[in-house]
């Protein structure tokens, strides 16, 4: 019998046994009579609260130390699992009556637990242990009270199950090539709350301990954890297994422990670090080639940051490995980051830019997280956005620390910032800081609100306190609660203690009082300036943005602290950003009207928000909007700034969907970008008439829709250079706009991009060898397999889709999988939707891409929706434990629905299956809406806009001749693609 099976029949036939899972414990009960002496309960809901009913651990007892050993057994002929033995040294700070600490879907043999008083050198009796699965506690009696001030160490073994759900410790796969062979590995990802999945541990954020980290297992392979490797030790007891032992490790929070057992290859950087700080990437062997980009540019950033913040990290090295099979684009753990290949691996002749950027904003990002996470953390989840929104915006800067030339910090702020516009803009938003009623309701705040408004919002302090003042203060904060936890307020004594030293802050007003407006409420305001063009003056007020146009007094109860920025027609000034003045908001969210003197002449125009410095949208009155439009429309548009001629397209448009504004202002304001050569306002224009695309597009006012998009984009794609032009690939924002540009025209057949598209892909169809010998330019072939599939047969479908099978880098399969949604044939489309479940053939992390690729288009639409419904439970086993992921498939669903019946039938589904939407309350909050708010579009806004499309139409483009060389255009296409 093997070593594993002879380690489970010990536990169960000598041990009474506990497993931290409550259906497995119930059958267990069921079975097994319960000893007195050593009585363990299952307790239900009534006697959970009669013990403990607070999810938070208590903190009378916290951990010092872990011991911890783990044995891996990674053979399929002889089943997946781990065990293990922990042993936690505790400081007692009040008198106790037991330990409570966390343990889920781990085996416990009771009996087996020890408990001994470190002060007295003696054991201690343990009376009873028991489960409250509710909140995943594990909880020791013991006979005696203990003591006030005494150190105790408890020693648990525990036994667990190496399965696929890529969270806690799970195991993922490859396959080796050349040996025809699935190769397996176990990795660890423990944010939020599954180091409890793992071993038995003092599971929140607080409760930082070191950790003396110890990993048998079988010798062809080798193991990773946070620290260096210290010593290597065959096991005796089990034949060709060695333990590595590693280095005691720093302080830190279990959801940064790491380990992991694979048979990877490394590349040390050759980029070396001071204090010989080694810097490592592994990967699967037929992917080292793709590890130098990361290898070089990982030990720059990290460098950036040590001098940005002034404190060297902490650690002796720093490893990065690439799993096949990982849910988060990647996770921070110290000194052992793991990441999803796409978000690690680069090759260059296969990533695209734009992949490489990703490479580059995601290794910026996970490092910046060994400061602001890592080295300091938050006391509690609710606070998640000072690790996200800080390293999202620290990466930004990293990034254009390493590639200047990109000049990708403008465009990294703009699209974060017009993202959240739309997100916050919903009733079901919430706020950066949010309260956490439940630890299950954790991973869903792991999404834009605490990312990218965090980003924007940290952005906009940088830009109202200075660089001096903002960098002293983050760096004062992050040396005063390093290997300790913060909180935000924290951040503000830090930040106001320095702003006021730089004097970027009056004395008399402190971060607090303006950040608290921002953080602790949902929303952004939008300001109401309404010019008196007798007195040079303006008069400002502010309220809540929503896009429901539907509103109460209790949905626009906020204000906000709002740094003013402003320039004017005569004396333009884009350059500076720090506040010129500020609406405040008093502790009762009462705001007084502003008055602004000194404004120019009836002839001149005034625009606020200079270079989107801060989180808030502007209404102009009419008179002021039509000065702004002259100028777009001029050939002195480039005199307002390329970021706020983006603003003033967003800003238009969301105000024309809500009512405060007509949507002849928005199109006259797209109406100048037949001149615009830029990005960023292209950009802005084009995401908001994607959502009028989506609603339009299965009504009849669509053929007019279309005309005008194309009348719109034939100019900018002759600019761009059309689709056969091959793009600068040292120019990101260049390649990224040639790139949508040409995803707009071959949709809506502008031009020569069908026919050029569908040409390349043909040519590489016939290729002897497709898998080494790609004709498509590079950072073009999203854009060209796309339109391909979508106007091609099942033959084109199959030749991609061998591609991805055959392709041994991550970003090309992630590209490919996209693309392979694109198609119209029904059946196929189908058939990719089953797969979507089938971990063999997609994997489990790509799933919910698959699905949402299908849901946007305009067949796949109808399909994807009825397979979600249909297969609901399905697609929740697959996606289980980690079912918040439901968001992703019900988002882009709800995005295409305006009618009261597909309300209606969403409504139904989450209270049908509401067990299934749990843990996407918020996700299913946001869609509902977003599908309200669809139907009151199309209620209130259609005819204005049919009627505004009609009038453009007569005056600027022939309808007549969009339609006939649209039949043309696709005509061509169609014959091409039965080549």
């Amino acid at each position: 019998m093997r070593w594993l099976e002879i380690a489970l029949c010990v536990f169960f036939i000598y041990n009474n046994v506990i497993t931290a899972n409550p259906t497995a414990q119930k059958e267990e009960e069921e079975k097994q009579p319960v000893k007195e002496e050593q009585q363990t309960l299952i307790a239900d809901e009534n006697d959970e609260k009669k013990v403990y009913d607070n999810y938070r651990l208590p903190l009378s007892i916290t951990p010092d130390n872990y011991k911890l050993e783990i044995f891996t057994h990674l053979n399929d002929s002889e089943g997946f699992a781990f065990k293990g033995i922990v042993e936690i040294t505790l400081t007692v700070h009040e008198f106790a009556d037991n330990i409570t600490l966390h343990a889920k879907n781990l085996t416990i043999p009771t009996m087996n637990i020890e408990l001994r008083d470190v002060t007295e050198n003696e054991n201690v009796k343990i009376k009873s242990v028991e489960l409250m699965p509710k909140h995943d506690f594990l909880i020791i009696y013991p006979q005696s009270i203990l003591s006030k001030f005494r150190k105790y160490v408890v020693k648990i073994p525990f036994v667990g199950s190496l399965d696929t759900d890529l969270v806690g410790y799970y195991r993922s796969s490859y396959l080796d090539k050349a040996a025809n062979k699935r190769i397996w590995l176990s990795v660890t990802q423990f944010e939020p709350i599954h180091a409890r999945e793992a071993f038995p541990c003092f599971d929140e954020p607080e409760m930082k301990a070191t950790f003396d980290i110890s990993l048998a297992h079988h010798k062809m392979y080798n193991s990773l954890s946070n620290m260096p490797l210290k010593e290597t030790k065959e096991v005796e007891s089990v034949k060709d297994f060695v333990k590595n032992t590693f280095e005691t490790s720093v302080k830190m929070s279990t959801y940064l422990v790491a380990y992991c057992v694979s048979d990877f290859e490394y590349k040390e950087s050759v980029v070396k670090m001071k204090d010989d700080v080694k810097f490592r990437i592994y990967a699967r062997r037929d992917a080292m080639e793709q590890v130098d980009y990361a290898a070089e540019i990982g030990p720059k950033v990290l460098k950036f940051y040590e001098d940005y913040f002034d404190i060297k990290y902490p650690l002796p090295k720093v490893d990065m490995i690439a799993v096949p099979d990982f849910a988060a684009g990647a996770m921070e753990n110290w000194g052992l980051i793991t990441y999803r290949e796409t978000a690690l691996l680069y090759q260059s002749n296969a990533s695209t830019l734009s992949a490489k950027y990703r490479v580059a904003e995601v290794v910026a990002h996970e490092l910046a997280h060994q400061w602001f996470g890592n080295l300091c953390t938050m006391k509690w989840w609710s606070d998640l956005w000072l690790n996200e929104g800080f390293a999202t915006y620290v990466a930004s800067l990293g990034v254009a620390h390493l590639h200047p030339e990109w000049k990708s910090l403008d465009e990294e702020s703009v699209d974060n910032t017009l993202d959240i516009f739309k997100v916050d803009a919903l009733k079901a938003s919430h706020p950066v800081s949010v309260t956490i009623g439940h630890p299950n309701q954790i991973s869903q705040i792991f999404d834009a609100i605490s990312y990218s408004k965090g980003s924007v919002l940290i952005r906009m302090m940088h830009k109202f306190l200075g660089e001096k003042a903002f960098r002293f203060g983050v760096s004062n904060y992050l040396k005063k609660h390093a290997y300790a936890n913060a909180e935000q307020d924290d951040l503000w004594h830090s930040l106001t203690a320095s702003a006021h030293e730089e004097q970027s802050l009056p004395t008399s007003i402190s971060v607090k009082d303006i950040m608290d407006t921002w953080t602790l409420q949902v929303g952004y305001p939008v300001i109401d300036v309404k010019r008196d063009y007798d007195t040079n003056s303006a008069t400002i007020t502010q309220s809540r943005y929503l896009s429901d146009r539907y509103t109460t007094r209790s949905d626009l109860d906020f204000c906000w602290w709002i740094p003013l920025t402003y320039t004017f027609g005569e004396n333009r000034n884009f350059t500076s950003s720090s506040a010129q003045d500020w609406m405040t908001c008093n502790k009762n969210k009462e705001t007084e009207e502003k008055k602004i003197e000194n404004l120019p002449d009836s002839k001149h125009w005034a625009i606020f928000n200079i270079q989107l410095a801060g989180l808030y949208k502007i209404k102009y009155d009419a008179d002021n909007y039509k000065l702004i439009v002259d100028t777009l429309n001029s050939d002195e548009f480039e005199t307002i700034h390329v970021i706020n001629r983006a603003q003033l397209i967003d800003d238009a448009m969301d105000l024309a969907w809500t009512g405060q504004q007509d949507y002849g202002i928005a199109l006259d304001m797209i109406n100048y970008l037949k001149q615009e050569s830029e990005y960023i306002p292209w950009k802005a224009a084009l995401d908001n008439l994607r959502i009028v695309n989506r609603l339009l597009i299965r009504s009849q006012l669509y053929g007019v829709f279309k005309a005008y998009i194309r009348h719109i984009l034939k100019p900018i794609y002759a600019k761009v250079g059309g689709i056969s032009k091959v793009p600068d690939q040292t120019q990101l924002a260049s390649v990224k706009h040639q790139s949508m540009i040409c995803a707009w025209s071959c949709r809506f057949d502008v031009g020569d991009c069908v026919k050029k598209s569908v040409e390349f892909f043909n040519n590489w169809m016939i290729e002897t060898e497709p898998d080494h010998i790609n004709p498509i330019p590079l950072n073009l072939r999203p854009v060209i397999y796309c339109t391909a599939i979508r106007l091609g047969n099942e033959n084109h479908w199959k030749f991609l889709w061998q591609r991805y099978v055959n392709s041994n880098v991550g970003a090309e399969k992630s590209m490919i999988i996209s693309a392979l949604s694109c198609s119209r044939e029904q059946w196929v489309l189908s058939r990719y939707l089953e797969w979507s479940l089938n971990s063999t053939l997609v994997r489990k992390q790509d799933a919910s891409f698959v699905f949402s690729g299908i849901a946007r288009e305009e067949i796949g639409f109808f399909l994807a929706k009825s397979f979600f419904f249909d297969r609901i439970d399905d697609i929740y086993q697959t996606l289980y434990p980690d079912t918040s992921r439901l968001s992703r498939y019900i988002k882009p669903l709800a995005e295409q629905m305006s009618t009261q019946k597909e309300l209606t039938e969403l409504k139904d589904l989450v209270s049908i299956k509401s067990k299934a939407f749990e843990k996407s309350s918020q996700g299913v909050r946001q869609a509902l809406e977003t599908v309200e708010l669809n139907n009151q579009w199309k209620i209130n806004n259609y005819l204005q806009l049919a009627s505004r499309l009609n009038h453009m139409r007569m005056r600027n483009f022939d309808y007549e001749d969009e339609i006939a060389e649209e039949n043309n255009e696709k005509k061509s296409a169609t014959e091409l693609s039965m080549a």
